[in-house]
């Protein structure tokens, strides 16, 4: 301990008194509107490392510009407004039905109440005018420029003997451009150490509304078909990150691609046709993906870093064309209060060469291609909700499913349970599941129960508790291992200045482990038990400004047969957010100490618009980040992020190609967003 504050003293004060300095500034300014997105920031809050925070992001930004008519909104739109549950989206229907439209917000709040109401009001509307989806004028069209700028301040190793091939910064461009029914996305982007400043290109192009066809796409898209047994592209929430939504799959079933990451879409073209009481989405993709192909010519793994900065990662950029076909079809029922959907898919995939997953027994695969259906439902009955998916492979012949319901016992007061049984061999190389381990729904069983409760104005409980069980633990250990995950959410908004928000979890899981040595290996289960805690404290002193404390600790136990180790984490931080007018500023100090990799900590962190990180505190040291943000004129935004760390438990960071000579490594981000 001693030596950590006497790190901290020596490397801390420089960063700190500027940080202090700015604050005190900002607070003496006059303050004209709220600082912080804390609506999207405790979205985000108890994220961890398996969560898409990208996708979330984009897609809060599409709703604020294509805002949701509240009253014409099916299940499925009211279902992306990550904020409301399922029973909240029947409460909606159920009004509509029985009582017409909703004219008021007020009208709203007395539904799902008054913060929920606050929380989806910028992303809705209740009215056909202004259009949401289309331009004030019939004939005009809109656009909007995003570019990004990022580089590190101490270079990769790669980058410095060559076995990288291109340079030291990262560069992201996006351009949008809607007119009426019609919206195109084209996207470049360039990791760190490519060479090629246009090394991932993207363009969607999707049409809606137009006669019995819902929605048309071209180019790269997305699918999530039922629960993502057979393919799941949109899921951007993790377990835990909401005790009661976080089990089903909420997008849409097609979405235009916008995101900087190099996988998890297809590419081809896609169509919804509205035929009611049916609707039938049909879709077709000729992708190309990076592949690990043997020496035998099979197809041993994908990559889906995405990077291609050394001659291998080079070498393997899309030379694998990845092929699939495929349909949905679904049936509308609706009955009084009863609704629903039912119906089913059907996709086929191939690649030129066999595929090592089809064929997991064999010495070597002879098969390229695989066959996937799935049978689905979603039905609700007042307040009660039941949701199904049946998902078989040809190739591994297996299947898997998944069933659940969510019950809202009154208003404020919500619950569901589901359980899962995903085959050993059952494989989808596009599933987008519910699990604990992966998304890849296989190899899996288990059981989930999740509940929200508003016990008062100023008191909120969530909870959840989850067994698993793995029919095959890992190759070197062929057999069962169970496990449990249990979380406790409080929050209490002591008064309209300070709320406090508590975390606690507890978790059981074995992971497969050599506890011999290499010439004579001992695989066994190693039972691993976490135990975690974190306490938020958010002050909002002016409607300018909002301060953030955060302290946390972990305690992990891996119990060795050569007797138990134990390991601990713990992490401090401060966070301040502002906004004047035109200008913003946020930042961050966090102090962390972690004992072990399993031990580190996560903490979403603010990025510029569009963007967002997903800071890992894994060792010993300090960090600090800042983010400003300038409303320079009505079309353009300017941005601006530095980030730093000082570590006090090394000489270098990270390893590899990727290895940086500094024990304090730190990176600028600069982005200008134009509209027009």
């Amino acid at each position: 301990m001693k030596q950590q504050h006497s790190f901290c003293k020596r490397h801390a004060g420089r960063e700190l008194m500027t940080f202090v300095f700015l604050l005190l500034l900002l607070i003496a300014s006059s303050p004209a509107r709220c600082a912080d997105s804390s609506d999207i920031e405790d979205l985000l809050s108890n994220a961890e490392s398996e969560i898409n925070i990208e996708q979330l992001l984009d897609l809060v930004e599409q709703l604020k510009k294509e805002r949701i008519l509240l009253n014409e909104a099916d299940a499925a739109d009211l279902r992306q407004l990550p904020w409301l549950t399922t029973a909240d989206v029947e409460t909606i229907l159920i009004h509509r039905r029985n009582q017409g439209p909703i004219l008021t917000l007020q009208q709203l709040e007395t539904l799902i109440g008054k913060e929920k109401t606050a929380l989806i009001a910028p992303y809705i509307r209740l009215t056909k005018e202004p259009s949401s989806r289309l331009p004030a004028k019939t004939d005009a069209i809109e656009g909007t420029l995003y570019s990004r700028l990022f580089w590190e301040t101490t270079a990769r190793k790669g980058i410095l003997n060559g076995n990288y091939a291109g340079e030291n910064y990262k560069l992201y461009h996006r351009l949008q451009v809607a007119a009426p029914h019609l919206k195109a996305t084209l996207l470049q982007e360039k990791d760190i150490g490519e060479p090629d400043v246009a090394d991932f290109t993207s363009l969607s192009i999707s049409a809606s509304d137009i006669g019995i066809m819902k929605q048309g796409l071209l180019g790269n898209y997305r699918v999530n078909l039922a629960q993502g047994l057979l393919i799941g592209q949109g899921r951007y929430f993790s377990k835990g990150s909401d005790p009661t939504g976080s089990i089903r799959l909420p997008s849409r079933q097609l979405l235009p691609y916008t995101s900087s990451s190099e996988y998890g879409f297809l590419q081809g073209a896609a169509t919804t046709l509205k035929l009611a009481p049916f609707e039938v989405t049909l879709f077709y993709s000729s992708n190309h993906r990076d592949a690990l192909i043997s020496d035998e010519g099979v197809i041993t793994s994908f990559s889906s870093s995405g990077y291609h900065r050394s001659e291998l990662e080079i070498s393997r950029k899309d030379n694998v064309t990845e092929t699939i076909s495929g349909a949905n079809l679904l049936y509308h029922y609706q009955s009084g209060s009863f609704s629903g959907r039912a119906g089913g898919s059907l996709l086929n995939y191939r690649y030129p060469l066999p595929f090592d997953e089809l064929d997991p027994f064999a010495a070597i695969s002879r098969h390229s291609s695989a066959t996937l259906y799935s049978l689905e439902t979603d039905l609700s009955l007042g307040h009660a909700s039941l949701f199904a998916e049946a998902a078989f492979s040809t190739r591994p012949d297996d299947a898997s499913w998944t069933a659940g319901t969510e019950y809202q016992i009154r208003q404020g007061l919500s619950a569901v349970a589901a359980l899962r049984r995903y085959g050993a061999r059952y494989y989808s190389p596009f599933a987008g599941a519910f699990a604990e381990r992966g998304s890849g729904a296989s190899n899996e069983e288990g059981y989930y129960v999740g509940l929200n409760a508003r016990v008062s104005k100023s008191l909120a409980l969530a909870a959840y508790h989850d067994r698993f069980t793995f029919p095959l633990l890992d190759d070197h250990c062929p057999y069962p291992s169970d496990g449990n995950d249990s979380r406790l959410f409080i929050t209490w908004k002591q008064s309209p200045l300070l709320t406090w928000n508590l975390q606690f979890q507890h978790k059981y899981r074995e992971e497969q482990s050599n506890q011999g040595t290499s010439s004579h290996p001992l695989w066994r289960a190693l039972p691993q038990i976490t135990n975690r805690c974190r306490l938020d404290c958010d002050v909002t002193p002016s409607r300018a400004l909002h301060l953030r404390s955060r302290g946390e600790v972990k305690k992990v136990v891996k119990e060795y047969l050569a007797g138990d180790q134990r390991f601990y984490g713990w992490l401090l931080s401060q966070q301040a957010g502002y906004s004047a007018g035109k200008f913003s500023l946020k930042g961050r100090i966090t102090v962390f100490n972690t004992e072990d990799f399993d031990a580190a900590l996560y903490a979403y962190e603010d990025d510029l618009p569009l963007t967002s990180s997903l800071g890992m505190y894994d060792g010993r040291g300090k960090s600090l980040f800042l983010v400003a943000a300038w409303q320079a004129l009505p079309q353009m935004k300017l941005a601006a992020r530095y980030e730093k760390s000082w570590y006090s438990d090394r000489e270098v960071y990270s390893s590899g190609n990727d290895e940086r000579a500094t024990s304090a490594p730190g990176s600028f981000h600069l982005g200008c967003f134009l509209t027009f």
